[in-house]
């Protein structure tokens, strides 16, 4: 058995919900590369960031992706919170 056998498997439901936090990291630390968009105003700006947060924090609060970090954490995969 390869350490990799260990890992739990995320179901398709997590695995998307992990993809779109990953989406939504890349568009909130890449913000202020507004290549394909008109110029906006600062508001516009930290109105679209704040979305963007508010819409990881709503992915990271879903029981599934909560039960499969917990497995994760238990096992030592994930780094430790501070």
């Amino acid at each position: 058995m390869s350490p990799a056998d260990s890992i739990p498997k995320p179901s398709d439901e997590v695995l998307v919900r992990l993809a779109a936090i990953a989406f939504n990291a890349d568009e909130l630390l890449a913000a202020d590369q507004q290549v394909q968009k008109a110029a906006v105003g600062l508001r516009t700006i930290k109105n679209d960031r704040r979305r963007t947060m508010e819409a990881i924090l709503v992915l990271l609060a879903d029981a599934d992706l909560r039960r499969y970090l917990a497995q994760l954490e238990n096992l030592g995969l994930l780094p430790v919170k501070r």
